[in-house]
């Protein structure tokens, strides 16, 4: 729902067809991690592929990421990302998954993984200093939850290592 910004019926079509694709991979999909990887990197590939259907409004999807923790600021911020910075932002800061599943998201080598990673988060970041009175005054950890938790914390560390670099 993130990396399409809950697109409607085009994420829909997406995540199904890798879903249906995954299970005739069963066999070849049994670690969790890889078969998580696996199924994201089709999904991901399928969004970038598939056009129609109408993406549900603006309100609807901002009220149906609200669920998740997605404020009006971090939405707009999400948006004006592309799908494929979007997949490693989530796929890196707020999943965690490791560098290798990445790679299989993204269908990138190493190098170029690293370099799309930090191309998203210094995207994200900047964002969020050239417009930080966009964030919400009150802790993002009491008013949505586990998620805000992470990207907020993400957010600090990403932010604190760039301050010591200076």
């Amino acid at each position: 729902m993130l990396v399409s910004l809950n697109a409607g019926q085009a994420a829909e079509r997406a995540a199904g067809a890798a879903l249906a694709a995954g299970a005739e991979q069963a066999a070849a999909l049994r670690h969790p991690e890889r078969a998580a990887a696996w199924l994201r990197a089709r999904t991901l590939r399928a969004l970038t592929h598939l056009s129609g259907g109408a993406p549900a409004g603006a309100a609807e999807r901002r009220e149906a990421l609200a669920a998740l923790g997605v404020d009006n600021a971090v939405y707009q911020r999400l948006a004006a990302m592309s799908i494929r910075d979007r997949a490693a932002l989530v796929a890196s800061a707020i999943e965690r998954f490791a560098r290798i599943d990445i790679e299989t998201i993204l269908q990138a080598s190493p190098a170029a993984t690293g370099r799309i990673v930090a191309r998203a988060r210094d995207r994200y970041l900047r964002s969020v200093r050239e417009r930080p009175s966009e964030m919400p005054s009150a802790s993002p950890a009491d008013a949505y939850g586990e998620l805000a938790r992470r990207v907020q914390a993400v957010a600090s560390r990403a932010m604190s290592s760039e301050a010591e670099r200076r």
